[in-house]
């Protein structure tokens, strides 16, 4: 990642896979990321390995180009990813209260073949496929940081709360990518009675109703039938509407499918 973030950043760059000589320690055009055993940034030396108050080498390289903070907010994953580095599978997964096991079932296919690739390689130059992949990735996680910043300040304009029963729910009218950066207006808004979004749909010209965090008072199943319906899951937690309903109907469906208060049972 770190290696993505610097072929993203650099106008050139060709990538060596080894241990760093005296020489490339001192160069500052060198970036010696991961090994070394030195963090000076003024070297463009980053690794962590020999202090262990310091984060994983793609932190230290997110930090030296201005990236870090705007990564902490806006990526679920990123605090994660340098735990995992630099205290292990066990100890992150006991400050998780999950059993390691959880870590490992959950690691990605796709992760380890690109992992495996890079592990086998000396060199990468641009003419590298997995070098044009790992420059594109770390532009697009860099890109995805400035577009999520920008839809978090759209929602927080265009965005409306509605109450419905003994919850409420988030109406947003933005259907490109309807639902990017939803998760950090959750967070910025820290209601825990928001239980359902409603956005266009990305899968026919309707309406999406999606419940939030699973709530368990929550089941679009309530409405499968209905004809202004298109589609239920039938875990019920997201439903579709044939068209664009106007937002009071939508809001009536909604109404129907949120269950009463525990109070009043």
């Amino acid at each position: 990642m770190a290696v993505s973030i610097l072929l993203a950043t650099l106008e050139e760059a060709e990538v060596f896979r080894r241990d760093p000589t005296s020489e490339d320690l001192t160069d500052p055009t060198t970036y010696v990321v991961d090994v070394g055993m030195q963090y000076d940034p003024q070297l463009s030396n980053f690794d962590h390995h020999q202090d262990s108050s310091l984060p994983c080498a793609f932190h230290l390289v997110m930090e030296h180009f201005g990236y870090h903070e705007d990564a902490q907010l806006v990526y679920g994953w990123y605090p994660l990813m340098s735990m995992l580095d630099v205290k292990g599978p066990h100890k992150t997964a006991e400050y998780f209260g999950v059993d390691a096991s959880l870590l490992l079932a959950s690691s990605s296919p796709i992760d380890g073949y690109i992992l495996s690739r890079f592990s086998k390689v000396k060199s990468l130059g641009s003419d590298d496929l997995i070098c044009g992949f790992m420059r594109e990735m770390g532009r697009d996680l860099l890109a995805l940081i400035d577009k999520k910043k920008q839809r978090l300040e759209r929602l927080k304009k265009e965005a409306n709360i509605v109450q419905v029963n003994h919850l409420k729910a988030i109406v947003c009218y933005i259907d490109d990518n309807p639902k990017q950066a939803m998760e950090l207006y959750l967070r910025y808004l820290g209601d825990t009675s928001i239980g359902v979004c409603i956005t266009p749909s990305m899968r026919g010209s309707g309406w999406e109703l999606m419940r939030l965090k699973d709530h368990k008072d929550v089941d679009f199943r309530l409405i499968d039938g209905d004809p202004a319906v298109r589609f239920v899951h039938a875990n019920g937690y997201v439903a579709s509407t044939q068209n664009m309903l106007p937002v009071d109907e939508v809001i009536d469906l909604v109404r129907r499918c949120v269950l009463e208060a525990p109070t009043q049972r």
